[in-house]
């Protein structure tokens, strides 16, 4: 599904960010990564427009969420640990 990617506060002061295509529809509280980057939906939205072409569907993320910077070792097993 093609989806609006909005980055704001809120609806109004939102700047679009481009559109991505998903699997399913993000839900408000997951996580994405998006460009290398982590945001959180905080809303997300239908745009019932049958005569616009393009998503049909909205969100709106949180800035980007710093990434742990703990390194993932190897058990002896070879799998993460």
């Amino acid at each position: 599904m093609l989806v609006d990617i909005y980055s704001g506060r809120d609806r109004q002061s939102a700047q679009c960010e481009g559109s991505f295509h998903f699997s399913s529809t993000p839900a408000p509280g997951e996580q994405l990564d998006l460009a290398g980057e982590r945001f959180t939906v905080t809303e997300a939205w239908h745009r019932p427009d049958i005569y616009y072409r393009g998503a049909k569907f909205a969100i709106l993320v949180t800035d980007a969420v710093e990434q742990p910077r703990t390194a993932r070792r190897l058990d002896n097993a070879g799998a993460f640990a």
